[in-house]
């Protein structure tokens, strides 16, 4: 005859197998529900195929927080007719170029380097002034680094009456960076930059490992080759983040990508406040050092080639105006003109922003003024 504490543990023993295997089949129906939902967020808001196509506003939310290796597969061809338009700017070779034809004959050329910001600033300068003719060199999303690289590249700005090199609160902490591919994580652009690093007071240049787009499809199209550039952006780029720039199997799962994407969020708002955010900036922050290097060396440059040199500080809406007081110790010690924009609208008034964070046009055409303004005070200086 069994014991009864015998009974009672068989029977404790098979309620506990209905509890665990109720709480594991629930466990597999929802493992399978998930795998459902991916796969049905997949094909009904699947990416276009033909990267030249714009996706819907769904489709980009679900393709957000794609590796950024998976990004670039996707949108680059090696044909430029087939590629994704974003895949061909900001490339230093060949620099992109918009000139205009002068209002007058031999009217002094104006030459902006830097990102849309500073391209509708030059465009302004058409509309509002007579004396001057624009120019700008410029790349989607440009930092200050590439910025200078393309002025370097574009010897000196030619015959530029005055160079005017941008400088703009967010992306100020990118300055150490060597492409948008490495912090751009919600909208990757292959082209890159060169990077600028203080030894001493010495500022150095690292040059990248291609600077065009034949060279990146090259690259990118081989193996190893990519393979040698990724170790080069992993050495010498400091926001390099392996986790969110290489592509793997997870890349295929929606679900996956969203939570990829909270975490590319998160670096990157640590990557800002680490250097400029809506609380104040750095001094010593290796971005403000180093930028506060590159206005030096530009202005010296820029002088010694019979231009005068002209700092745009954008300061962005929210931003107040942290970014000209972070670099306005070598402005003034250097006593170099500049142009920032909160002299012009509030960087915490969202009146004189577009949805777009650009200045409204009339917020450009003053700044184009009071551009015109600082150059021509700059001949007086000149000819004294």
């Amino acid at each position: 005859m069994n014991h009864p504490n015998s009974f009672t543990a068989y029977f404790g023993y098979v309620d506990l197998r209905r509890q665990y295997g109720s709480a594991l089949h629930v466990g597999v129906w929802f493992i399978i529900c998930l795998v459902a939902i991916d796969l049905a967020l997949n094909i009904l808001f699947a990416y276009p195929k033909d990267p030249r196509t714009p996706p819907s506003r769904l489709q980009a939310y679900f393709e957000y927080g794609r590796s950024t290796e998976g990004q670039l597969r996707r949108m680059t061809r090696p044909e430029k007719a087939q590629t994704a338009p974003i895949t061909l700017s900001g490339w230093y070779n060949p620099l992109q170029v918009k000139e205009v034809t002068p209002k007058k004959p031999e009217s002094p050329i104006v030459t902006i380097y830097g990102a849309s910001h500073s391209v509708n600033l030059a465009i302004a300068l058409e509309r509002v002034s007579d004396r001057f003719t624009p120019r700008s060199v410029g790349g989607p999303g440009a930092t200050s680094n590439w910025a200078y690289g393309a002025y370097l590249r574009d010897q000196g700005g030619g015959k530029s009456h005055a160079v005017v090199l941008t400088f703009q609160s967010s992306t100020l902490a990118m300055t150490p960076s060597l492409s948008p591919m490495t912090w751009n994580f919600a909208s990757p652009m292959p082209y890159t930059s060169d990077r600028f690093l203080l030894e001493g007071n010495q500022l150095q240049v690292i040059h990248p490992p291609y600077t065009s787009f034949d060279d990146y499809v090259a690259t990118s199209g081989d193996p190893q080759k990519w393979a040698a550039a990724r170790d080069f952006f992993s050495q010498y780029d400091p926001l390099y983040n392996p986790w969110i720039f290489r592509e793997t199997i997870l890349d295929h799962s929606s679900l996956y990508r969203l939570a990829h994407r909270a975490y590319a969020q998160h670096t990157s708002r640590s990557i800002q406040h680490a250097v400029l955010d809506q609380s104040g900036f750095r001094a010593d922050s290796e971005s403000i050092r180093v930028a506060r290097a590159i206005i030096h060396d530009f202005a010296v440059r820029a002088r010694h080639a019979g231009s005068i040199p002209v700092i745009f500080l954008i300061n962005d809406l929210g931003y107040s105006n942290y970014l000209f007081q972070a670099l306005s110790p070598i402005l003034h010690a250097d006593n170099i003109p500049y142009l920032s924009s909160d002299a012009i609208v509030s960087p915490n008034d969202p009146r004189g922003y577009m949805p777009d964070s650009h200045f409204k046009p009339e917020i450009d055409d003053k700044l184009a003024r009071e551009l015109e303004r600082i150059i021509e005070k700059g001949d007086s200086h000149s000819r004294r």
